[in-house]
């Protein structure tokens, strides 16, 4: 396994070419009906994936159920670098994945289990962007496992509480130099052609394993208004890995830039990394028989990763700023019944960016995104429905300044331009 400050940046820089999923590394696609209804399922869900949205759900959910299904998720971004245009990227589709279980043990005791994807990226740029050497490519997966207990106080009032057990790994390459001497200063291009080309590359991967905590509770106001509230717990993380680099660099280069130049040394390396807490509401309204709507409000703590500390073969050990702050994600979603059998959904997100204007990384796009959903149900048998989900992101354009951990390089102003993804879901579900 291997790990270095950008993997580290990686891991923060966590959960998207640009984030495909959320602002932040935050990923908040969870179901194919929550999709489409912006995440307007805190107050009530009604399915087995209240493991997500809101474990003191389970409550209402008196057989047992299963759900399985997967979002995926297509990003693309015009990337400019102080202003110049450098690509189309489009690193792919990500799939990642859900499956809940749930089951009532006594008329007041509900258990449940949730798999699923609360963090991660993807990105990917050609090999001679004017950033490579901040990355070229990065992967990072992570899996929270959730086992839930839900307990119904009264007829109106639910509690329960879980474990989120968090799985992370990643991967990530990135070129420090490629070319000549004079790219870093100007006072070697006259023996540009006696040193000949300098390169370093590096390659690492990593990953780790730690836990965290759910707390919830729902509460039933009317026959018709039922309320949320999802506390979820910060997870620390303790990256370990390696780090391999290679290349060719002067001994005259690495003289003349005080040993800032120079092929680092491969090894082991960690990193710690705190994964935010979060504090989620929400309100779920039955206008009539067959019209229902839902609000849904998340704070995230994201100034958790205001910075990393991460160490590397001596003598490379640093700190890593990012300087993040707390945001909020707001989703409003309704669902209506065509039949008993179909019903349609809809719904809108505003998600708002954590990153600061003098900071920044190329591993997630800067910009406060804006989620359209669209979605159906339909009950195949009386106990197997299927959930289909599409949702449109939208990113506003918006620049950070990246800076060359090296520091010979001046910060380049680094955006996304013309940014959106294609998000298409679906989820299985059956009761016994």
């Amino acid at each position: 396994m291997k790990i270095q400050k950008s993997v580290v940046l990686l891991a923060v820089a966590a959960m998207s070419a640009g984030t495909v999923f959320g602002a932040g590394f935050g990923i908040y696609e969870a179901s194919a009906r929550g999709n489409a209804m912006a995440g307007g399922l805190v107050g009530s869900t009604g399915d087995a994936s209240a493991n997500y949205y809101n474990p003191a759900n389970l409550t209402e959910v008196t057989n047992i159920s299963v759900m399985a299904g997967a979002t995926f998720i297509n990003p693309f971004c015009d990337v400019d670098v102080s202003g110049q245009r450098q690509q189309k990227m489009n690193p792919g589709w990500f799939p990642p994945p859900h499956f809940y279980i749930s089951a009532p043990i006594t008329e007041d005791l509900f258990v449940g289990f949730g798999s699923y994807c609360e963090f991660g990226l993807g990105s990917k740029y050609d090999n001679n962007w004017a950033l490579k050497y901040d990355t070229t490519e990065t992967t990072m997966e992570q899996f929270t496992f959730n086992p839930n207990i839900a307990y119904k106080i009264t007829e109106d009032w639910s509690i329960a509480v879980g474990a989120r057990m968090s799985y992370i790994t990643f991967e990530n390459y990135k070129t420090p130099l490629d070319g000549y001497a004079s790219s870093i200063n100007p006072g070697f291009a006259p023996m540009d052609s006696m040193l000949g080309r300098q390169y370093i590359r590096t390659h690492l991967k990593g990953d780790d394993f730690a836990c965290g905590y759910v707390l919830a509770t729902q509460y039933k106001v009317t026959d018709d208004l039922r309320l949320g509230a999802v506390y979820r717990s910060r997870i620390s993380h303790k990256l370990t890995g390696d780090f391999d680099a290679s290349g060719s660099v002067h001994p005259a280069v690495t003289t003349a830039t005080g040993g800032k130049v120079a092929v680092p040394p491969s090894g082991d390396a960690s990193a710690k990394l705190n994964l935010p807490s979060s504090v989620a509401f929400g309100a779920n309204y039955d206008f009539t028989d067959n019209f229902r709507g839902g609000v849904s409000v998340t704070w995230t703590e994201w100034s958790s990763v205001h910075h990393i500390d991460f160490r590397l073969p001596p003598p490379s050990s640093r700190r890593l700023m990012l300087n993040w702050h707390d945001v909020w994600r707001f989703g409003v979603g309704f669902e209506y019944d065509f039949t008993d059998d179909l019903c349609g959904r809809m719904g809108y997100t505003y998600d708002m960016d954590p990153s600061a204007d003098a900071y920044g990384t190329t591993m997630i796009p800067p910009g406060d995104r804006h989620i359209i959903g669209f979605g159906v149900g339909y009950k195949i048998l009386d106990n197997l429905r299927l959930d289909l989900g599409y949702s449109f992101i939208l990113m506003e354009s918006s620049e950070r300044m990246i800076h060359d951990e090296s520091g010979l390089r001046d910060p380049q102003k680094f955006s996304c331009d013309n940014a959106y993804s294609h998000l298409a879901s679906f989820s299985i579900s059956y009761s016994f």
